[in-house]
Parts: C-alpha cells; sequence; structure tokens
C-alpha cells in the first residue's frame, strides 16, 4: 500500500502544482466556507500557513478575526507525529518551525473545535491526500478523544479525485472540503 500511495502522492504533488491558480480563488474558497459553517464567538479555528502549491487560506483567516474568532496554527511536536495549536492573532511574530513552517512566537497553547487542513488530493468520500507524515490523522484522532471536531479540507477543485485514493486504518476522513467552485459536503457519507 506504502509504494503505491507514495506514487499516487507524488502524481498528486505534480498535479497541484501544475494548477494556473487565479488570484480569486481564495476569496471564492472563503466565500464557501463561510456559507456553510457557522461558527459561535468561541470557536478555536485551525488553519495552517501555506506552502508549496496550497491554496491560501488568509482571506477565510482575515474574516474569521474580523468575527472575534480565535484563529490558531499547527507546531509540529518532536515527541509523537500529533500536532499542538497555538493561537495566532493578527500581530503575532511568526518563525519557522521544526519543518520550516511559521509558527507564532509566543507560544500560547489552545484546543481547535475546526480544523482547516491542507492536501493534495481528496476523494468522493473525503478521504484527503496529504505529505505522508501522519501529523493530521494523528492529531485528528487525539481530538476527537476530547471532543467532536470539524475537519475541513482546504483545496483548489482540480485536486478532487474520482476514484478513491488508497487508504490506510489511521487515515481519517474529512467532514467537508472547500475549494473555490464549491463545497463538497461529506458528512455522514463516509465510507
Amino acid at each position: 500500500m506504502s509504494e503505491h500511495k507514495d506514487f499516487v502522492r507524488q502524481n498528486a504533488t505534480r498535479h497541484r502544482d501544475a494548477i494556473k491558480v487565479d488570484p480569486d480563488w481564495a476569496g471564492q474558497a472563503a466565500d464557501h466556507f463561510f456559507e456553510v459553517v457557522s461558527l459561535a464567538g468561541t470557536a478555536v479555528v485551525a488553519v495552517y500557513y501555506p506552502i508549496r502549491s496550497e491554496i491560501d487560506p488568509s482571506v477565510i483567516v482575515e474574516r474569521l478575526w474580523q468575527k472575534g474568532i480565535t484563529v490558531c496554527l499547527p507546531i509540529v511536536q518532536e515527541d509523537d507525529r500529533s500536532l499542538r495549536f497555538c493561537v495566532w492573532r493578527r500581530d503575532s511574530g511568526l518563525v519557522p518551525g521544526r519543518m520550516g513552517i511559521l509558527e507564532p512566537f509566543e507560544k500560547e497553547y489552545v484546543s481547535p473545535d475546526v480544523l482547516i487542513i491542507p492536501l493534495l488530493a481528496f476523494d468522493q468520500c473525503g478521504y484527503r491526500l496529504g505529505y505522508g507524515k501522519g501529523h493530521y490523522d494523528a492529531t485528528i484522532t487525539k481530538l476527537e478523544e476530547e471532543k467532536p471536531i470539524l475537519k475541513i479540507g482546504l483545496a483548489f477543485a482540480e485536486q478532487a479525485c474520482l476514484l478513491a485514493l488508497p487508504r490506510e486504518e489511521h487515515d481519517c476522513p474529512m467532514d467537508i472540503v472547500v475549494t473555490e467552485q464549491r463545497v463538497f459536503d461529506f458528512r455522514g457519507r463516509n465510507t
């Protein structure tokens, strides 16, 4: 399974890297996000700082800040594969973290209610293909032991796969995937 999954991952990476991105797509994805996700003022939303050719969540982040929603960024832990989350404010200083990904300099840890997750590809059952380190799957499993969380993939529409992605027992499906074109709602259909 692993070799096949790695092959699919390499192809998905090349495909995403080749997408000709329209500057309006991030705003369109944000519009779709807020059409389907209603948040209480006490909600904590985990986002990501984009790397490589990931869709930029900054329009969503700005709107969350405007609504007074707590936003946080993931921090890769050294001792296991799971992530911890630190509050990210407009004025937060960001520094390169363990894998070179930007994270808040000041560490105020929180537990998110909503995860906005980057991906390489997603299938029609809501399973995502990530970079292969298992950080998000391990984190989702750990968080869901504490409370229910809403798992939202953020992607370009071209990252949708018609065929099922290879999956392993530890892979966690998304509840929703938001793209610039539409929302894919998988709640109740993950099989």
